[in-house]
């Protein structure tokens, strides 16, 4: 209800929040003891009471098409709200800067209320706009066009300032952090996580699913296309339903790859901008994957394969001795499919664990300590028909 009412305000007229202003600041009005009437102050009142909604509904609007990708990523990273708004509305801010323009815009060229509120009173309270109407008005066309003028320039000087302060990197430099990485041995740790279900529309895609995560250990987990995997995934990292009770403790690489700043560097400065305690190592982790020179390119123009790169290489900043791996490597090249699976393996030795759904066989007789087979979003017994079929290289998805 409050977004309609919001959306119907976008064509509030003038006159009528005039009217409104002025009688709630005449002598008999609500805020009569405020003395604001034919004051700046009354005309800023009504200028903000006609622009806020045309604000708020635009910017409202940038803010829900920030994906909801952007969004699970905050989540597994645990980012704590305050700082979770602000990468929201980092991610949304070309929205709310148009948004925050087309407030402007109205604001400046308005006349209705000001005129009204204002009283236009030369030397205090008159204003290009009404000026420009008194000049019109007395046939001082000249006089009118200069105003207009001055008018279009203020307009254009705000817009470009504003603009420009989109490029500010507010949270961070766009360089690579030059601190050693973090690889310290993790402490003991074994997670049971027993009965996870998930249902969507009603049709159950996880069926009381168990599952045991343990110190120093790789776990493959393998099934056909639509079997459950990403939803199992997703459901332990805390974003399906209730939280599983170790997204704390869990990294998170998605299938698809999500990335949230504006370049390399800012991206692998997340996990150190969000999370106490993490050394601002980004040189060292783009290293591993070739990525050192590309620390001020923006994100949206790498390829597929680096991208998948970068994803994991920010998982694996967040230092958390649980790695949730969503087809990690399937865009990678085999050097680069190397180096992350050997990144993985130096995770294990560190006492970490890592759980990764793949098709491939060959990866998983790599890497895989243990084997689960997921069928229908049941697990099946490895000696099962599907899980041999699987195990075969029959079923690649």
């Amino acid at each position: 209800m409050l977004r309609i009412v919001v959306q119907a305000l976008y064509g509030l007229p003038p006159v009528v929040v005039g009217v409104v202003v002025y009688l709630a600041l005449s002598k008999d009005g609500v805020l009569a003891d405020l003395n604001w009437l034919f004051t700046i102050e009354g005309m800023i009142l009504a200028q903000t009471l006609l622009i806020f909604p045309l604000i708020l509904g635009v910017a409202w609007g940038a803010l829900e098409r920030v994906s909801e990708d952007k969004r699970d990523v905050f989540r597994v990273m645990n980012v704590k709200k305050s700082k979770r708004v602000l990468l929201e509305m980092y991610c949304a801010r070309r929205g709310i800067v148009n948004a925050v323009l087309l407030g402007f815009g109205r604001a400046i060229a308005e006349v209705g209320a000001v005129l009204m509120v204002g009283g236009n009173i030369a030397g205090k309270t008159r204003v290009l706009t009404t000026s420009v109407v008194l000049e019109t008005s007395v046939g001082e066309m000249d006089a009118a066009l200069q105003l207009g003028g001055v008018l279009l320039i203020l307009s254009l000087i705000v817009a470009l300032c504003i603009q420009l302060l989109q490029r500010i990197h507010f949270f961070g430099r766009g360089h690579f952090g030059g601190d050693e990485r973090d690889l310290g041995s993790f402490e003991p740790f074994n997670v049971k996580l027993e009965n996870l279900c998930v249902e969507k529309d009603g049709a159950v895609i996880l069926d009381s699913f168990s599952v045991e995560l343990n110190q120093g250990e790789i776990i493959a987990l393998m099934g056909e296309s639509g079997s459950g995997k990403s939803t199992l995934l997703r459901k332990i990292c805390g974003l399906e339903g209730n939280d599983s009770g170790v997204s704390r403790d869990v990294a998170y690489v998605a299938q698809q790859p999500t990335l949230v700043m504006d370049t390399v560097a800012l991206e692998l400065q997340l996990p150190f901008m969000v999370q106490d305690g993490l050394p601002n190592a980004g040189k060292r982790f783009a290293e591993i994957c070739g990525l050192e020179k590309k620390e001020k390119q923006r994100t949206e123009s790498l390829s597929g394969g680096e991208k998948q790169r970068l994803v994991f290489l920010r998982a694996l900043a967040m230092n958390r001795k649980i790695l949730i791996l969503d087809e990690f490597t399937s865009e990678l090249d085999g050097l680069s499919i190397e180096k992350i699976e050997q990144e993985v393996l130096d995770f294990k030795q560190r006492g970490g664990c890592v759980l990764f759904a793949t098709h491939n066989v060959l990866q998983a007789e790599r890497l895989a300590t243990r084997t689960i087979f997921i069928h229908q979003g049941k697990e099946v017994d490895s000696d099962s028909e599907v899980a041999q079929q699987i195990k075969s290289g029959k079923w690649i998805g």
